[in-house]
């Protein structure tokens, strides 16, 4: 705010976690990890970032995830964060669309370096839950997730609210 003055968009995007890990095996303290990193931090940013988003019409994007969507095997901490996030998003959309303000999610599926990090600490969890997109290849995070991102928070898409999109190379489908 000291910089810029006002706050037009907010995107909630980082999320710590112990993938790899079946739910059983789950300590609590892991999955606090990806609740505090995920679900509260998204919380915390969204009512810290309201009465500023409130005065410009802004808009809010929540990342989730596949692993959500789909149930991803050894991801029950990651996988409950993110569809928390789903669940905050919806709600939020609901009570903040009379302000003008816009709060959708975006799944992503892109090359990163904790996916690289989770193909090597879990082999078996990322083979079971990881697989090329049938455009046959991972997503690119400049040009085909960021790009949507800032899309989603243009006047383009004011009118759209509570969504949650796939951008997942073609693996998100669903009927």
């Amino acid at each position: 705010m000291e910089k810029f003055g006002h706050i037009d968009a907010l995107v909630n995007n980082a999320q710590a976690n112990a993938s790899g890990v079946s739910l059983v095996e789950h300590t609590t303290e892991q999955f606090d990890l990806a609740m505090y990193s995920g679900l509260y931090a998204a919380f915390y940013y969204m009512k810290a970032c309201y009465p500023y988003l409130k005065e410009t019409k802004g808009s809010v994007i929540n990342f989730a995830s596949g692993a959500g969507l789909f149930g991803n095997k050894g991801q029950c901490s990651y996988a409950g964060a993110k569809e928390g996030i789903r669940g905050l998003t919806r709600v939020a959309a609901t009570e903040w669309a009379a302000d003008g303000i816009n709060v959708n999610v975006v799944c992503p599926l892109a090359w990163t370096a904790q996916l690289e990090k989770f193909e090597k600490t879990y082999p078996e969890a990322f083979k079971a839950n990881v697989h090329t997109p049938p455009m046959g290849h991972f997503g690119d995070n400049e040009k085909e997730i960021g790009r949507v991102v800032v899309q989603l928070t243009s006047l383009d898409f004011k009118y759209m609210t509570g969504e949650t999109i796939t951008l997942e190379g073609g693996l998100g489908m669903r009927p």
